[in-house]
C-alpha cells in the first residue's frame, strides 16, 4: 500500500518518494511470473562440445517440471538463429535442416536429442533448445567446435613437379616441404598452392612444387595455424620408386619364404622421415 504524504515534507521529497514505491511495486509484479515459471518448467541441455571429425555427435536437450502434470507444446533446436528440428504437441518430428545436413532427431519423454552422424565443419556453431509448454517457456544454448584435423594425404611426382594433396582439413593448413638433406619451405625452389572448400566445410589444400633435380624421397607436411603443429604428413615417391617397390614385393612373396631385406631400409628411412617431419 502507498502511504500518504505527510507532514513537513517537502513536495519534491514527497514525489519521489512515491515514484520509488511505484517502481518498487511494478518490479515485483513483473518478477513474480518470472519466479513461478522458473519453478515449475525446467530445461537442461548437453554441455559444450569440441568434437572428433568425422564421429557421430548427439546435443540432447530435457524438459522437466516440479508439477505432475507438464504438456509439451513444442520443442526446438536452432543452430544460429535456424530452425534444425522440432516435436509437436501430439509428437511429430519434423526436420527443417537442408538435404545436405546429415543430421536427425528423436524425441522421447520430454527429451529432444540431435545428432550429426559425422562431424565436420558445417556443424559447428550456437545451438539453442526452445521450448513452449503449459508450464511456461524456456530455453537453453551450448555450442559445438571442431578439433583441428585432416582426413588424407596424397603424395604425387609427375614429369615436372611434385604435389601433394591434403583433403577434409579444418581449420586450415600450410604446407611444408622436405628433402633428405633440407626444408625446402623456406628455399629458392618455386611453390604454388590452392584451396577449395566444399559444401560440408571442408578445405581442400593442393602444394605443387617445381621439380628441378631433386633427389628423393621426399616429403610433405601440413601445419595448423592454430596449434603450430604438423597435423598430416606425406612421402612423395618417384613413380619408378613405386613401381619397384611393388616388383620386388611380388618377388619376395613368390620366393622361397626368405624375403630380402633391401625393401626393409626404404620402410624404415621412411617412418624416420615422417616422424621427424610430425614432430
Amino acid at each position: 500500500m502507498i502511504q500518504q504524504p505527510t507532514e513537513g515534507k517537502g513536495k519534491s521529497e514527497m514525489q519521489k518518494e512515491v515514484t520509488m514505491q511505484y517502481t518498487l511495486l511494478h518490479t515485483l509484479v513483473w518478477l513474480l511470473p518470472a519466479f513461478s515459471t522458473q519453478e515449475l518448467v525446467s530445461l537442461s541441455v548437453s554441455p559444450d562440445i569440441t568434437a572428433e571429425c568425422g564421429k557421430p555427435v548427439t546435443l540432447t536437450c530435457n524438459a522437466s517440471s516440479s508439477q505432475r502434470e507438464l504438456s509439451i507444446k513444442r520443442m526446438e533446436w536452432f543452430q544460429n538463429r535456424t530452425s534444425v528440428c522440432s516435436v509437436s504437441e501430439e509428437g511429430e518430428i519434423r526436420n527443417h535442416a537442408p538435404s545436405t545436413r546429415d543430421s536427425y532427431c528423436q524425441y522421447k519423454h520430454g527429451q529432444l536429442s540431435l545428432t550429426f552422424k559425422s562431424a565436420k565443419p558445417l556443424d559447428r556453431g550456437s545451438y539453442a533448445c526452445k521450448l513452449q509448454s503449459s508450464r511456461g517457456a524456456r530455453h537453453k544454448v551450448t555450442k559445438v567446435e571442431l578439433q583441428e584435423c585432416c582426413g588424407k594425404a596424397e603424395g604425387v611426382w609427375t614429369k615436372d613437379r611434385l604435389t601433394c594433396i591434403f583433403r577434409n582439413v579444418y581449420p586450415d593448413g600450410d604446407v611444408h616441404w622436405f628433402n633428405p638433406s633440407r626444408n625446402l619451405s623456406y628455399g629458392s625452389v618455386r611453390r604454388y598452392t590452392s584451396k577449395q572448400v566444399d559444401e560440408g566445410g571442408w578445405l581442400t589444400i593442393q602444394s605443387d612444387l617445381d621439380l628441378e633435380n631433386l633427389p628423393g624421397p621426399n616429403s610433405c607436411s601440413l601445419m595448423s595455424p592454430t596449434s603450430g603443429r604438423y597435423i598430416a604428413s606425406t612421402l612423395v615417391l618417384k613413380p619408378q620408386s613405386r613401381s619397384l617397390d611393388a616388383t620386388q614385393k611380388q618377388t619376395d612373396q613368390s620366393g622361397s619364404g626368405v624375403g630380402s631385406h633391401r625393401p626393409m631400409w626404404t620402410f624404415l628411412f621412411s617412418a624416420v622421415l615422417l616422424g621427424a617431419t610430425l614432430n
